[in-house]
């Protein structure tokens, strides 16, 4: 019985702390109301500032083995008990070092370390080829959960080289490779046994693969990883270019900036800004019927990752746009300040979240939308990112 109190009593708090918070104009779990980020002018330092205050959220999330709680919810102040991703860890820490390599603080780069050293415990041995693939908690070898790993893996070699691991690079590398066909796509997954199927067919995995090897090919030079990663885009360009709809391949963009720094091919950077003009299409703006709407995306509500994510894409096509004149490029930066001042308005700061169960836990925390206050590191990890690029691109 006195559990059962507790539970009760935990669970009315919560409903008291939110409904606190929509008096007070900040979250709710079923509403909406604007904070003051509508009104606060957006410059390059507050931009860093809320990027360094979600790099602070996840050193405070990160367990002692490297990984990190997964997914909290500050209005329970409860770590949900959900399975880990290992695609989104990878993930989280190239966002750390691009906190570094923006700040040049060392506890984002120690973040970064030790999240790398819980990332290289999910690496398993492939039957053939001096390769390796990453293991993920559901069980499969996913091609993403590969190419985002070779990607840190590269960007340790770059600013954190005393503890870089080229062998491991190079394994995973030699494992994106040896999934790639010969027309330039991709096997999703590598097969655990070799009568397995290969499994769905994902649109960002080959895309974040492309990314591993780029990156890698910057620190190491091996002219194979040019020539894989300029074949999967060949690849990726003609199959998308059938698509009814461009997809909002955010990952793709990124790595066609990238690919372009390094052996410039116009074809590449004029996809990457006709994908910028497909994502914009679907972006709300102020005339939309619902002003906290603005600068997130459709269809449906908008959420916090994907306009994060989308902005990261953006980010991209806005420099290749502006590498080869593209006028376009106007109103990509257009979208991008729309995207965030949307962005901040999802952050929980020290201003807007003192009524919170554990408001110091959640500071520098995304929450997953306007009707979710749930932060999950992915949420972070995305608009650290892409808000790092849009104070560098744009302010």
């Amino acid at each position: 019985m006195l559990n059962l109190v507790r539970v009760q009593a935990s669970r009315f708090k919560a409903i008291l702390i939110t409904i606190f918070l929509v008096s007070n104009s900040v979250y709710s779990d079923t509403s909406f109301v604007t904070t003051s980020t509508q009104k606060k002018e957006i410059t390059r330092v507050n931009l860093i500032a809320a990027a360094k205050a979600g790099g602070d959220y996840l050193i405070r999330m990160q367990k002692a083995d490297g990984s990190f709680h997964y997914l909290y919810d500050p209005a329970r102040d409860l770590v949900e008990p959900i399975s880990y991703n290992i695609v989104r860890h990878a993930a989280t820490i190239l966002a750390m070092f691009d906190l570094y390599e923006k700040t040049r603080d060392i506890r984002y780069l120690e973040c970064a370390r030790r999240a790398i050293v819980f990332l290289k415990t999910r690496f398993r041995a492939a039957r053939s080829g001096n390769a390796d693939y990453v293991l993920d908690f559901d069980g499969k070898a996913k091609l993403g959960a590969i190419g985002l790993s070779l990607a840190a893996l590269a960007e340790q070699l770059r600013f954190d080289s005393k503890f870089g691991d080229s062998k491991s690079a190079a394994r995973l590398a030699n494992m994106i490779l040896a999934m790639q066909r010969k027309n330039g796509s991709f096997e999703m997954r590598y097969r655990l046994q070799e009568s397995d199927a290969d499994g769905f067919e994902s649109r960002y995995y080959p895309g974040e693969a492309l990314l591993g090897l780029i990156r890698l090919f910057k620190v190491k030079g091996d002219r194979k990883l040019l020539d894989a990663a300029n074949r999967g885009i060949e690849f990726m360009l003609e199959s998308q270019q059938k698509m009814n709809r461009l997809a909002a391949d955010a990952w793709l963009m990124q790595t066609i900036d990238d690919f372009y720094n390094q052996s410039p091919r116009k074809k590449f950077a004029e996809h990457a800004i006709a994908l910028a003009e497909a994502i914009i299409a679907e972006q709300y703006d102020e005339t939309d019927e619902r002003s906290d709407y603005a600068g997130g995306f459709g269809p449906g509500p908008p959420r916090s990752t994907p306009a994060a994510s989308r902005a990261e894409g953006l980010v991209a096509a806005y420099r290749l746009a502006r590498s080869i004149a593209d006028p376009r490029a106007i109103r990509i930066a257009r979208s991008l300040k729309a995207c965030a001042r949307f962005q901040l308005e999802q952050q929980f700061t020290a201003s807007n979240s003192g009524s919170l169960a554990n408001s110091a836990r959640a500071t520098g925390g995304f929450r997953e939308s306007l009707s979710s206050m749930k932060i999950r590191i992915d949420f972070v990890q995305h608009n650290i990112s892409s808000l790092l690029g849009i104070a560098e691109t744009i302010y």
